[in-house]
């Protein structure tokens, strides 16, 4: 079941990116997660709402307002013009005037510039009565008869507009604004104007009389109006356009006298003049910017007075609740992931220090121990529970190793009961002088050697021997293999001086000897083994058995070294086996036979144990 999980999880792994993974498997990260999430998400959804309220409600009531602004503004510019209506009529009938312009205009044709003080005097006066005047002239087709001051440009193409107003009656007609230059004896102006002309009549019959009256008036009046109307904290901006789209009042000057479309595009000009509406409003984007635009029609002429509101500015104030909302969000972000891990620290640690002591307990170190925090929680309570049970279980463990070794005791006492030592050493001996006796020096020496051999195999009971005896045990078992098989393998022996005294599990160098003289050279008639021991380099002391027979597969190699040994080699093997678990269960298991071989080049066991004296 472990293994089919294990097998599983790379597999779940796979459909999510790593970083999701760790999300979704580690009870920190959820927590984290869950305590983030149940802390922002309110947050976000009050700050979204009260933001669109907000932005909704702003709308409405700026708009509202730019429309009352935009109404006042229009009323005011009506009433200017309409005082300047009065001002015109207050000169076209005054008798003395119009009997002045009669004179005049009857002169030579020839001289087409007039000019005459008297006029100019009580012209003054009406002028010094407002300041919004630039200028007064009259104009007739045969003369330009000079009022306040003459105009710099008198040519035909700029006075024949003026003189269509004979066309018109009695009726007013309302100039655009241009740049006007005016000289007298004094000095030069140039100003931005905008026009009221008018035919004058008799007053004793009401007959024409071929002149019109021109006032220039300044262009700062209506830009003046439309910035006192609109004087606020939003940016409205507002102007003055005529019925074909020509602007006669701006901010900027350089836009006067152009079309509308240089300021709102052909979308803001289409729009504008798409209805026959009096006033309207309309969202506009011109230039990458959002505007709101509202415009509405004069009464006194063909006119339009326009707003424009910038959407920025108009959501400045929402923009600013929504940049306030994002810090606090921000802060709360932070509040919440600190709380968040906090949490989840407080959570995930104790779960995480237990998961590394179990660990610590699969790998055979039972020694550890929770260390109880005395909150006296569920943690402690589980802490308590897996030190009771790695108790448990070093207890049952020790318990169960003391049986083993009792029962190794037990059986090695039996077997020695069995052969009395004693005995079998004085039977031997006679054995051996028999064969003196009898000259058979041959079996007397195999006798000798096997006393020996069976002296240090036996032994006083005890696991483990001197590497000296062990030398000695595995020379006996040669001596006595060569007088059996009479084979022609020279074997060296390699002892450092140091380790001579040190002790060795007993048992160890024979079964691979063994291995090597029934498998390496069965095939061959001579061969060399080598036995060395020395200090190995990593601490403890080393042996090393290595022969030049036929070598082993690799793959029986690798076999060997996991301790399974192939049905080719079965009684090799679990003898090799055998020595290793012998070694590891009385030194310890970093110890043991590593074991290396190479086809037709001969193969090298080396053995590693620890200092033992």
């Amino acid at each position: 079941m472990t293994q089919t999980s294990e097998a599983a999880s790379p597999k779940h792994r796979k459909r999510f990116p790593s970083w999701m993974y760790k999300w979704t498997s580690s009870i920190r990260y959820k927590w984290m997660l869950l305590l983030f999430l149940f802390s922002l998400t309110p947050l976000l959804a009050l700050g979204f709402i009260s933001y669109s309220i907000s932005k909704s409600t702003i709308n409405n009531k700026v708009t509202e307002y730019s429309e009352q602004l935009l109404k006042q503004t229009a009323e005011n510019i009506d009433t200017r013009l309409g005082i300047y209506k009065d001002m015109m009529m207050q000169v076209v009938n005054n008798n003395d005037i119009v009997s002045m312009l009669r004179a005049l205009d009857r002169t030579d044709p020839a001289q087409y510039d007039l000019d005459s003080l008297s006029l100019t005097t009580k012209l003054s006066t009406i002028i010094a009565i407002n300041q919004d005047l630039q200028s007064i002239s009259f104009i007739s087709p045969d003369h330009f008869i000079k009022g306040i001051y003459r105009w710099n440009d008198r040519s035909n193409e700029k006075v024949s507009p003026f003189l269509q107003t004979l066309e018109d009656g009695s009726n007013f007609r309302w100039f655009s604004t241009r740049i006007g230059t005016y000289v007298d004896s004094l000095n030069t102006q140039t100003v931005p104007v905008f026009s009221l002309a008018k035919q004058i009549y008799k007053m004793s019959d009401d007959s024409p009389v071929g002149i019109v009256a021109v006032l220039d008036i300044r262009e700062d009046v209506l830009k003046e109006i439309g910035a006192r109307t609109t004087k606020s904290h939003m940016d409205i901006q507002s102007f003055v356009i005529d019925g074909r789209g020509q602007i006669i009042s701006y901010p900027d000057n350089r836009f006067l006298g152009q079309s509308v479309k240089e300021v709102l595009g052909e979308d803001g000009y289409t729009d504008m003049f798409r209805g026959a509406s009096e006033e309207s409003v309309f969202p506009l984007k011109y230039q990458g910017e959002r505007l709101i635009v509202n415009y509405k029609k004069l009464h006194t002429n063909d006119w339009i007075v326009v707003n424009v509101i910038s959407e920025a500015s108009l959501y400045k104030d929402s923009n600013r609740l929504l940049q306030i909302i994002l810090v606090i969000a921000f802060i709360c972000i932070l509040f919440s992931i600190v709380t968040a891990m906090l949490l989840a620290n407080s959570i995930s640690k104790p779960i995480l220090g237990m998961i590394r002591l179990m660990r610590q307990v699969m790998s055979g170190d039972l020694t550890v121990r929770f260390k109880a925090k005395r909150r006296n929680d569920e943690f402690d309570i589980l802490g308590e529970n897996f030190n009771y049970m790695v108790t448990r279980i070093d207890g049952l463990l020790e318990t169960v190793y003391e049986e083993q070794n009792h029962k190794r005791v037990a059986e090695l006492k039996a077997l020695q009961a069995q052969i009395n030592p004693h005995f079998l050493y004085n039977t031997l001996d006679i054995i051996k002088w028999t064969a003196l006796l009898q000259k058979a020096n041959h079996a007397a020496e195999m006798v000798s050697l096997l006393s020996r051999l069976l002296r240090i195999s036996l032994g006083k009971g005890e696991e483990t021997v001197t590497v000296e005896e062990e030398i000695e045990h595995v020379q006996c078992y040669l001596g006595i293999q060569k007088f059996r098989f009479n084979f022609n393998i020279e074997t060296f022996v390699h002892m450092d001086e140091e380790v001579r005294t040190y002790r060795t599990p007993k048992l160890i160098l024979q079964p691979i000897v063994e291995n090597a003289i029934l498998h390496a050279f069965t095939e061959r008639e001579t061969g060399e083994i080598h036995i060395r021991c020395g200090l190995h380099p990593d601490g403890g002391i080393r042996f090393e058995v290595q022969d030049n027979g036929r070598g082993m597969e690799p793959a029986v190699v690798q076999s060997l070294n996991r301790h399974e040994a192939p049905s080719a080699d079965k009684v090799s093997g679990i003898g090799l086996a055998n020595v290793d678990e012998r070694i590891k269960l009385i030194c310890g298991k970093p110890y043991g036979l590593d074991i290396q071989s190479e086809s037709g080049v001969g193969t090298c066991i080396r053995i590693r144990l620890p200092e033992m004296k």
